[in-house]
């Protein structure tokens, strides 16, 4: 009773600061790009896939500010709270990780955040994952079992789905991953991926782009 009275609380949090219409808002046009951004993916700053040619804009363009929310923790030493990591890493460097899905196919992608995590713990980078579902327990135990089953050090954490809306993370409705870099709060840079996209080559980019965000950390 007290993990499901947490995970209620961080889905009640993630709406009040996220927008209570959130959910209704991405359910009729999960395509919206954030107010004011440009609608290609190129203009708004998302970093493309040179090999995708229809690359997809997920995640709030850069320079935006990103919004707090809440989450369950479900691994790292917070596990079993509700926390916001947006508001406890403040002005860091911060690798988001925002999932549709968990599975192997995503094991290279976080194992290789993990070792940049620990190479630059001087600059301040940290990281977190989140998948995004309101599935409850469900969720939870298979974000658990990820975890455990590839020792993943990055701490994980489940929300519901109101923070996938554009008034919150503007999360692409075919997103599979969407990873946001920032610094300061706002956004530096994004990298989404399909479902069929989720392969080590995909990967590349987006480790590149999180060792620049370390290098140019400044702390």
């Amino acid at each position: 009773m007290f993990v499901r009275r947490l995970l209620e609380s961080s889905v009640r949090h993630a709406r009040w600061l996220c927008g209570s219409a959130s959910v209704a808002v991405l359910l009729a046009a999960p395509h919206a790009a954030v107010s004011g951004a440009p609608a290609d993916a190129a203009a708004a700053g998302t970093e493309a896939d040179p090999e995708h040619s229809t690359t997809i804009a997920s995640g709030r363009a850069p320079g935006d500010y990103v919004p707090t929310f809440y989450v369950r923790a479900v691994t790292g030493p917070l596990r079993n709270k509700s926390v916001c990591y947006v508001c406890r890493h403040g002005d860091r460097p911060v690798v988001m990780i925002l999932l549709r899905q968990v599975g192997p196919e995503l094991k290279s992608l976080f194992r290789n955040v993990d070792r940049l995590v620990e190479r630059n713990r001087a600059s301040g980078l940290k990281s977190f994952g989140v998948l995004l579902s309101d599935e409850g327990f469900p969720a939870t135990g298979r974000v658990q079992t990820f975890a455990f089953e590839n020792r993943i050090a990055t701490p994980l954490c489940v929300a519901g789905e109101a923070v996938a809306s554009p008034t919150c993370q503007n999360v692409h409705s075919d997103a599979a991953v969407t990873i946001v870099l920032y610094r300061d709060r706002r956004v530096i840079a994004t990298h989404s991926l399909r479902p069929d996209e989720l392969a080590v080559a995909r990967y590349r980019p987006v480790i590149e782009s999180v060792k620049r965000l370390a290098a140019e950390a400044g702390f």
